[in-house]
């Protein structure tokens, strides 16, 4: 038990271990960063690792196809760190949408365009009277941490003067650039039975700094055919269907659907080597739910909820992978091909 905590735990360093150099200087949580921005400009913000979640679930989950018999034993356990290659990704982002200002926002304008306190006092009433149009700029979720986004409002005024551009300092690049989105999981598969194997993934609640609680689990089911034919196939043929759910913190939960067509050929039994390829047609849909804070004209701090979804940008994947066998352990390391590249690497105890 000793031993297999420790895997596990440097499984998890491993998968964490980029975000968390590039994260531990930035000094907001998500929640206060994403609850700066509407809707429209929140969207654009996170795009870049929406497809980044549905392609780390939707890899690792077989790496040899299920034995063509009707019933033998195999338990084994798996552990999976998966990591989007985000390198190419958006860092920065410019959208036109409706702005609602703070308080503390409508306060420092004020005194940029007047000395006067009674004039002051006009000014941010009328600031915080209604939504304005504002020109958002700056970094994407992936960007620098080092920038902040920087709002401009053309052709809008206030008691006769142009709004002056303000900057965002709570919004910044929250991943500061990282090259490989990490995620990591625990994998438990038994078979086989009527040349069909199931697997279930789940990971324990943990907290990670700035994003809150990261929470994860999964099912998939890999059936061969070739249980159903006499003659024996040149190579172990596998279709699959898998389902994950993942939930970081309170803004993003994604749920993903894959259905793949596998093939591998194992060689040697105690040491073993198993080259293996998959194609798989994919889909996942991230839910992105937060509140929206605003400060209406009688200086009020008022909270929105938005809630929007959107698509992950995988829909077919080619993925190639060996896995290395050494009695019960069993190492593997694959690639996907697809618009999101994924690697993934998995340790699994079985027999």
């Amino acid at each position: 038990m000793r031993k297999l905590s420790a895997i596990l735990f440097l499984f998890g360093i491993l998968s964490y271990c980029g975000y968390a150099q590039n994260s531990s200087n930035i000094g907001n949580d998500i929640n206060s960063t994403i609850g700066s921005l509407s809707s429209d400009a929140a969207k654009s913000y996170v795009e870049p690792i929406i497809g980044s979640f549905g392609s780390n679930l939707n890899t690792g989950w077989i790496t040899k196809a299920p034995a063509p018999t009707k019933l033998s034993f195999g338990l084994d356990l798996k552990v999976i760190a998966m990591g989007s290659f985000i390198s190419d990704v958006p860092k920065t982002f410019s959208a036109v949408t409706s702005f609602n200002f703070t308080g503390e926002q409508a306060q420092y304008i004020a005194e940029q365009l007047s000395s006067n306190t009674g004039e002051q006092a006009n000014i941010k009433s009328q600031l915080l009277s209604h939504a304005w149009t504002a020109h958002f700029s700056g970094p994407t979720i992936a960007g620098s941490k080092d920038e902040n986004v920087v709002l401009s409002f053309p052709g809008e005024t206030v008691n006769g003067q142009q709004i002056p551009d303000y900057n965002l300092t709570d919004v910044k690049g929250f991943l500061d650039n990282l090259s490989i989105f990490p995620t990591t999981t625990i994998q438990l598969g038994i078979g086989t039975f009527m040349g069909t194997n199931v697997a279930v993934r789940w990971f324990p609640k943990v907290n990670i700094k700035d994003l809150g609680d990261f929470t994860y689990w999964g099912f998939g089911i890999m059936h061969n055919p070739a249980v159903w034919f006499n003659d024996q196939f040149p190579v172990d043929i596998a279709l699959g269907y898998f389902y994950q759910d993942l939930k970081v913190g309170t803004i993003f939960d994604t749920k993903a659907h894959m259905f793949g067509i596998y093939a591998s050929k194992t060689y040697g039994t105690i040491i073993g080597f198993t080259p293996y390829i998959g194609l798989s047609t994919e889909s996942s849909t991230t839910t992105v739910n937060y509140d929206y804070t605003y400060t209406d004209v009688n200086g009020v701090n008022q909270s929105t909820n938005v809630s929007f979804q959107m698509d992950g940008t995988n829909s077919t994947g080619f993925t190639v992978g060996a896995a290395f066998k050494l009695a019960i352990l069993n190492l593997n390391v694959d690639y996907k091909f697809a618009n999101v590249k994924t690697a993934s690497a998995g340790l699994t105890f079985g027999f």
